[in-house]
């Protein structure tokens, strides 16, 4: 077949392309329910979500079970994802994907043809599951298959994608919406079959990630693949130096065992719960730089706080979305260029700019501030997503070192599911009890968010993994890997430095 023969670039593309459509599947998971909460048709079949016809206590208790529906796919998503720890490792990447992609399926079949709320509920946990263990496992086989050089654009690939499923769910919704009956919800959540068909269907056609496959000793494999990533011949120099180099690495950490060095908590020389908390720390300011306020409930908050119409309201969503995307797309021609630091710095701080001026606009509302917090809304819909979407995830998995770096890009989507549940699940009771000063909870968290990055996120751009492996391993404190990494030229010898280091560890030894 001729998809076996793809290799070099060409094949690092296709990895995180086929990747990037699992995001799309996601971020049209997260925009979908928006569109259709108060349609008269889903009101129907599920009555304990009407918030738009009822008032006092059973609106309140509406809004809660509302709530709910739409965030429990994010619990879902946060189990999914917290299952790679379990089956991430034992699967591999392409097999865990397989199996993300058929549960999925499962969760959209049972959403499409809900009649109850407990269906719904089922449906939407189900496919969350499937959703997060795609955020846990292609992020980190993206970095692992794509060259330093390549590995920020084709990650952030996926965030296009992902934005774009946002923008797809928004404008079918938008279509639907002026058709009668269920169809015009069940189509909309139906689609992503399609999705999932063109996942299904290529997946079991990916090479294994030649990283997972040393980690396993299964070394003639991973030569194999490694040359046909790289484009070069198995007897290849530099496919031998590549390979020896992750090989050392891991051999490396190997024998810090006696100081639990497979243990993600552990403080060893290699700082693995240090990383940990950096890479679960960057999903974390994402969901709380409130981005998914907007994004998930942009249709309620036009049509209620703003007292735009049900169609004009939805328009707006739509082109929120779209710029969404084109934040996205930005990033892409950045991140190797600009770099992970200044970019998630950029994005936080605009996210307090936007969250600030949308708390002044709206705390005394007439139809000229509602215009203006309109306009913010598109301001952090299109600056949050070149520094702090998929970024995170991406910085997570170039943190990690290979024995545990299926566990960190799991706990790293863990954390952004469980913090985007906590915030879909607060946020209509927020707004019913202290309106525009909810905004001014995020502008602070974002804030913060930007001094936290400054002081303890080096930059990893353009740097192998290995050669990230390091600037950790040079670390002495929280407060080293920033300078270390700037001390630390791109592209040093890394095989080198390993076998140095390996030498001073045996004096030492042979000391004591």
């Amino acid at each position: 077949m001729g998809i076996l023969n793809v290799q070099g670039e060409s094949l690092q593309r296709m990895i995180a392309v086929l990747g990037a459509v699992a995001f799309l599947i996601q971020g049209y998971n997260q925009s979908v329910m928006n569109g259709f909460t108060t349609l008269p048709s889903f009101i129907a079949a599920i009555p304990e979500v009407d918030t738009a016809n009822t008032t006092g206590a059973q609106a309140s208790h509406n809004s809660l079970i509302l709530g709910l529906v739409v965030a429990i796919f994010e619990l879902g998503s946060a189990i999914g994802a917290l299952s790679c720890l379990v089956i991430g490792d034992r699967l591999g990447r392409p097999r865990t994907m397989l199996v993300a992609g058929c549960i999925c399926v499962v969760g959209v079949i049972i959403q499409t043809s809900t009649y109850s709320l407990a269906q719904i509920l089922v449906g939407r946990i189900v496919t969350g599951v499937g959703i997060g263990m795609y955020t846990g496992t292609v992020p980190m086989y993206v970095s692992e298959t794509a060259s330093a050089q390549k590995r920020g654009q084709l990650v952030l690939v996926e965030g296009v994608f992902a934005l774009s499923g946002l923008a797809v769910a928004s404008w079918v919704n938008f279509g639907m919406f002026h058709t009668t009956g269920p169809v015009s919800w069940r189509f909309p959540i139906a689609l992503q079959l399609v999705f999932l068909a063109i996942i299904l269907s290529l997946t079991p056609w990916l090479p294994e990630s030649p990283r997972y496959l040393i980690k396993k000793g299964r070394n003639e494999e991973a030569i194999a693949i490694m040359a046909r990533l790289m484009g070069l011949s198995e007897t290849d120099e530099v496919v031998t130096k590549e390979i020896t180099i992750i090989q050392s690495a891991l051999a490396r950490d190997a024998g810090h065992r006696e100081k639990h060095s497979a243990n993600p908590f552990s403080m060893n020389e290699n700082r693995h719960l240090h990383r940990l908390l950096l890479a679960a720390g960057g999903t974390m300011m994402t969901q709380l730089s409130g981005i998914n306020v907007i994004a998930g409930y942009s249709t309620s908050i036009f049509e209620g706080t703003l007292g735009y119409s049900g169609s004009d309201a939805r328009i707006f969503s739509a082109c929120l979305q779209i710029a969404l995307a084109l934040g996205g797309l930005t990033a892409i021609f950045l991140v190797d260029r600009v770099g992970r630091r200044p970019m998630m710095i950029f994005s936080l701080f605009s996210m307090v700019i936007a969250q600030s001026a949308v708390a002044g606009l709206t705390s005394h509302m007439t139809a000229s501030t509602g215009k203006g917090a309109v306009f913010f809304y598109f301001f952090a819909e299109y600056f949050l997503p070149i520094g702090m979407f998929i970024m995170p995830f991406m910085y997570g998995s170039e943190i990690a070192p290979l024995s545990i770096r299926h566990i960190v890009a799991s706990t790293t989507a863990v954390s952004s599911w469980l913090f985007n549940f906590m915030v879909a699940e607060v946020t209509l009771v927020a707004f019913d009890n202290i309106g525009w000063k909810y905004n001014i909870v995020y502008a602070v968290t974002s804030a913060v968010g930007c001094v936290v990055i400054y002081l303890f996120y080096p930059e990893t751009r353009g740097r192998s993994l290995e050669e990230i492996d390091e600037i950790f391993l040079q670390s002495k404190s929280i407060f080293d890997p920033v300078r270390v990494a700037k001390k630390l030229p791109v592209g040093f010898d890394v095989l080198d430095t390993i076998e140095n280091s390996t030498k001073e560890a045996s004096h030492r030894a042979e000391v004591a």
